[in-house]
């Protein structure tokens, strides 16, 4: 009992940091659940206001596996299980070669091109381009191993998957389940790499633990606001997130 009490002690952050971890925790959950997308993209740049990156990245992962948890139940039923079957195995298969270039490659250079990548699509589905319902396997495939590399290297698999599904003639309901369920198996991989790979250490599934009332929280808040938006508002709203997180992404990255 004196070991455990000791390790969270050891885990606690100081107030001031330990209360803006809570709100980052909160707001990345609240538009995650809106949304089905954007916490790992919302809370690593948060986190390593008060952690090292490199800390940041597992305890997102971490962070996100107990939030989608709480809304796996109702998000399985919904979800486009076509897609998922060949997107959730090619990003498997590349979450190692992400973890490993979370250390080999600059961080500002692997944001710098997600954010490039991320407005120019954005920009693009504003016009209201649209992808077929049914693309051919080898480009799933390819979308979620991209999906998986961001996964491993930077907590962030979101931007390659949000576009694939965002852009598919497809209703909100089923887009926002399919992300969350793609996110959920996603989070078990890159924390099961993470942790035989030494990444994923005791501070941060004790400090995950601590922050968990904020997850509980932003899951309430986010489903309560996806139940009163309409199909048109939410790909706008979804749209619109999406081009504050590149633009955002883009402005840290060239400012570092």
């Amino acid at each position: 009992m004196n070991n455990l009490v000791s390790a969270f002690a050891d885990a606690l952050l100081p107030a001031p940091d330990l209360a803006l971890a809570f709100a980052a925790v909160f707001f990345a959950t609240t538009l995650k659940a809106f949304a089905g997308f954007g916490f790992g993209l919302a809370v690593v740049p948060l986190l390593s206001l008060v952690l090292h990156p490199a800390e940041a990245v597992p305890m997102a992962l971490m962070l996100d596996l107990i939030g989608s948890s709480q809304l796996v139940p109702r998000a399985r039923k919904q979800a486009d299980w076509r897609s998922l079957k060949l997107l959730v195995p090619a990003a498997f298969l590349t979450i190692p070669f992400g973890i490993y270039a979370l250390h080999v490659v600059p961080a500002d250079g692997l944001k710098l091109g997600i954010a490039l990548i991320l407005l120019s699509t954005v920009a693009l589905m504003a016009t209201g381009a649209r992808l077929p319902e049914h693309l051919p396997k080898p480009a799933v495939l390819g979308v979620g191993g991209l999906a998986g590399l961001l996964s491993g290297g930077a907590a962030m698999p979101g931007p390659p998957v949000m576009v694939y599904f965002l852009a598919r003639p497809t209703q909100a309901a089923v887009n926002r389940a399919s992300l969350l369920m793609f996110f959920f198996f996603t989070d078990i991989g890159s924390i099961a790499a993470g942790y035989a790979t030494g990444i994923v250490i005791a501070k941060t599934l004790l400090l995950s633990v601590l922050l968990s009332p904020a997850l509980l929280l932003g899951n309430i808040a986010g489903h309560w606001a996806f139940g009163r938006t309409h199909e048109t508002l939410y790909r706008r709203i979804a749209l619109g997130l999406l081009a504050i997180i590149a633009v955002v992404m883009l402005t840290d990255a060239l400012r570092s």
